[in-house]
């Protein structure tokens, strides 16, 4: 964030207004680092520091002057390591809040330049579904302006919203969709992309934070998923995972719901907390 307000680019947590004038980035930055020093001289005198996954252990290493533990959050993967792989659609799914760092926006685009880029796909019936949360009038908003991108895309009959869904529809979209779409920046960890491994999807993640470090890692030297930046990037890794044969797609799912047992389950959370809090407890 810092080196964000630095280099003066606009985000949904640095305004254009903001980032466009000397004074207020010099401002805003000179907060950024006495609120750093502050923060690290409290986290300096924690005895143990548990972090959610390599990227944060990076930050907080650094500001703390600590040697902190990962212990990735717990996901419920037995529930969704139910769910069949065979008879899936060429279904992309997006679970995640309408909030702006999610930036849907970018996958309405990525859809888009996939449709264009690779016109073959049309007729393999792909749809993107948008399941997600609206928590207020801005967000409700963010869903329309969405909704009309998708129809100045071109795109609108290839893209489905499901706003505050219930869980069944999102356990059942899960079940059915080949593909899990991720679009977050820097995201720390990325439960969303553990959940799309545990049920059974090829993830396309955000190729920075948790999902870079962590999640969308290969497992027994084989890869479980495709990574992203850009429009281009991100329209590729959707037609290399569509495109997969159903062997393709069963062997790299099966993968990917493995590296998801093995590292994120409730029992590996239950070990590595333990592990965590040894010198405490001893």
């Amino acid at each position: 964030m810092v080196n964000r307000v630095y280099e003066r680019k606009a985000a949904h947590n640095n305004d254009a207004r903001l980032a466009s004038s000397a004074i207020w980035s010099t401002g805003k930055l000179i907060y950024y680092r006495i609120f750093a020093k502050i923060y690290g001289y409290c986290g300096s005198f924690a005895e143990i520091v548990m972090v959610n996954s390599t990227w944060t252990k990076g930050h907080i290493d650094e500001l703390w002057h600590t040697k902190s533990e990962i212990v990735y959050p717990p996901c419920d993967t037995e529930r969704l390591n139910v769910l069949p792989l065979i008879g899936r659609k060429p279904m992309i799914v997006s679970v995640a809040q309408f909030r702006p760092e999610k930036n849907h926006s970018l996958q309405l685009k990525a859809l888009a330049r996939v449709l264009e880029k690779y016109p073959e796909t049309k007729s393999m019936g792909v749809e993107l579904v948008l399941i997600g949360s609206s928590r207020n009038e801005g967000d409700a908003k963010r869903i329309d302006n969405l909704r009309k991108e998708a129809n100045e895309l071109g795109i609108k009959d290839y893209v489905r919203f499901e706003v505050n869904a219930p869980y069944d529809l999102l356990v059942s979209s899960l079940g059915m969709a080949k593909v899990g779409l991720h679009t977050m920046w820097n995201e720390h960890f990325g439960i969303g992309v553990v959940e799309y491994m545990a049920a059974g999807l090829i993830p396309v993640a955000h190729k920075s934070g948790g999902p870079l470090l962590d999640i969308v890692t290969e497992y027994d030297e084989k890869p479980v998923g495709f990574l992203a930046d850009s429009v281009e990037t991100f329209a590729d890794a959707l037609h290399s995972a569509l495109s997969l044969s159903e062997k393709e797609y069963e062997a790299m799912a099966s993968n990917a719901r493995s590296s998801a047992s093995d590292k994120f389950s409730e029992e590996a959370f239950s070990s590595d907390i333990l592990c965590a809090l040894r010198p405490c407890l001893t």
